[in-house]
This record gives C-alpha cells, sequence and structure tokens, in this order.
C-alpha cells in the first residue's frame, strides 16, 4: 500500500495538500483502475506522473511562450518570428490558435477552455468528456476541475484506465507507457529518473516500531528479462540486489549510468548496459550476465 510518508519522499515539494488529496481520495482511485495490483503499475504510474506534474508541483499546461520558443514547439504554426510574435506570453490566444478545431474542440474559445489540466494533462473537449464520464464528473461543463488537488489524482488515475496502461505495466515496457501517455518518447530519461527514484522509495525498509504494509505483488517480467544477478532468472523490479548495486556503481564511474545507485534493475540501468555491451565488443542484451560482470570487474 502507498503511504504518505512514501510520497512526500518520491515528491518532497509538492505540497502538503497535494500529498494528502492523494492519500484520502487517491487512493480508492488507484484501487479501482487496478494500479495496486502490481508493482510495475504502481511504480510507472508515479514514474510518469513525476515526471507529467513535476513532482505533482504542476496541474495545469503552461502556455506563457517567447516568440522564439513558439517556434521550437508548434513550427507549423510558426514559420517566422514575426508571426510567433503576435501570440507570444498571450496564453488564451495560443491555445485557441494550437488547439482549436480538433480534438473536439468547435466551439470559439474551446482550446483554451480545453486546455492541458492535472497531474497527466488533459486536453481537448473530447478527452475531458471521455474522463469525466470514467471519473463521473461533468469534466466537459467544469474543465478547471481537473486541476483541482482534490480531483487530479481520480482523474490521472481515470486516464490510465482510459488509455489501458496497465497491460504495458506487466510486461515491464515502460517505453510503452510512455508512449501511451506522451504519444511518443519525449522525456523517457527524466521519467526514468523518475522510475529509479520510485523503485528506491518502496523498497526501503519501514522504519523501526511500525508494522509494515504489505507491497503489491511484483507483476511478470516479459522474457528475456535482464536478471539481476549471476544466473538467468530474473528477479522483480523492485528487489534490491548486491550484484546490480556494484554494476550500477561503476557504469556510474564510467559514465554509462546516471541513474539511483539503489541495486534495482530497471531500464535506466538497462540502457547502460546494453551501452557498455556494445562499446566492450560484447552481444547488446543490457543482461548483467556473468561475461558482462567480468568485463566490469564487479
Amino acid at each position: 500500500m502507498l503511504t504518505k510518508t512514501q510520497l512526500a519522499a518520491i515528491f518532497p515539494n509538492a505540497d502538503t495538500s497535494a500529498i494528502d488529496a492523494f492519500i484520502s481520495s487517491g487512493l480508492q482511485a488507484l484501487q479501482s483502475s487496478g494500479i495496486l495490483d502490481g508493482a510495475n503499475r504502481l511504480f510507472y504510474f508515479l514514474a510518469q506522473l513525476g515526471h507529467e506534474s513535476n513532482g505533482l508541483t504542476v496541474r495545469e499546461e503552461n502556455l506563457n511562450y517567447s516568440a522564439s520558443r513558439l517556434m521550437q514547439v508548434w513550427p507549423s504554426h510558426f514559420s517566422s518570428l514575426d508571426v510567433a510574435k503576435k501570440y507570444e506570453y498571450k496564453p488564451e490566444q495560443l491555445a485557441n490558435l494550437v488547439y482549436g478545431g480538433r480534438m473536439g474542440n468547435t466551439d470559439d474559445g474551446d482550446g483554451y477552455k480545453y486546455r492541458g489540466r492535472g497531474y497527466i494533462q488533459l486536453t481537448g473537449r473530447d478527452t475531458y468528456r471521455q474522463i469525466g464520464k470514467i471519473v463521473g464528473i461533468d469534466l466537459e461543463g467544469n474543465p478547471d476541475m481537473a486541476s483541482q488537488v482534490a480531483t487530479a489524482p481520480k482523474i490521472a488515475c481515470a486516464f490510465w484506465t482510459w488509455k489501458n496502461i496497465n497491460p504495458a505495466c506487466d510486461n515491464a515496457d515502460f517505453t510503452a507507457v510512455t508512449q501511451k501517455i506522451n504519444g511518443g518518447t519525449n522525456g523517457l530519461s527524466d521519467r526514468l529518473a523518475w522510475l529509479s527514484k520510485v523503485q528506491t522509495v518502496m523498497a526501503a525498509p519501514a522504519p523501526a516500531g511500525t508494522k509494515p504494509k504489505p507491497a503489491p505483488a511484483p507483476a511478470p517480467m516479459p522474457t528475456p528479462t535482464p536478471p539481476n544477478s549471476h544466473t538467468d532468472s530474473a528477479e522483480p523490479e523492485s528487489f534490491a540486489n548486491e550484484s546490480v548495486r556494484m554494476a550500477q556503481a561503476k557504469l556510474s564511474r564510467l559514465g554509462f549510468y546516471r541513474g539511483v545507485i539503489n541495486g534495482i534493475y530497471n531500464q535506466l540501468l538497462q540502457a547502460a548496459l546494453m551501452e557498455f555491451q556494445r562499446q566492450e565488443g560484447l552481444t547488446p542484451t543490457g543482461r548483467l550476465d556473468g561475461e558482462t560482470l567480468a568485463e566490469l570487474n564487479v
């Protein structure tokens, strides 16, 4: 079970009200959406929220762009600096231009009215309507509710359900989860860093004198799966392993790994192993096998 202490450790910059609301209203939503039914589901959900909301500190899209930034974000709309200057630092006009006439936005002003809101941002009238049906809230009629601290956790869970993300979690495919949320792999390295942090916090022992609550059962890993030890048997992602910890430390010193050194095998470590193996002339499997351990000298 997810606790207030764990949430505060994962998202230390979040307001107390956001943490409290996540516990009071979010846990039931996590349970209803099946996110608490597997470790990967919960870990991936929290990691994606960390990236999407900047650690539960952002619940509304920032559309206050400079002209040069507009040309980078929406090049099809702003082909010249002169055109972009007409919309710089004008969030409402910008949203109505880039979001108007699509995603169910049909009325004047719909682009801004249904701009991105929530921990996993909803954009467009159609999305607000569909997510509202899942949550049981008229988000189409009251779009500002998507950014309220009391409803944001439930809406994020509803989005997870709407996109049917749990199966990708059960397959331990964090990249596929990112694609379902983002439509691509933007920010994947930051999302993986959040995943490493989540795993570290969730794997930490409970304080002395407290009775630990049972953690969700780890989701089965796909085959083939990189192992956490000298054998070919895979360990759950939540399992801290000394061989993995030593490999993380060595790869970090060599400049391949930039995640948390926590003894937990994750996709950030897999990517580091594959690059190391390529440079050393080994088969780039991402596995921490005996040959790779010998090459790392750990």
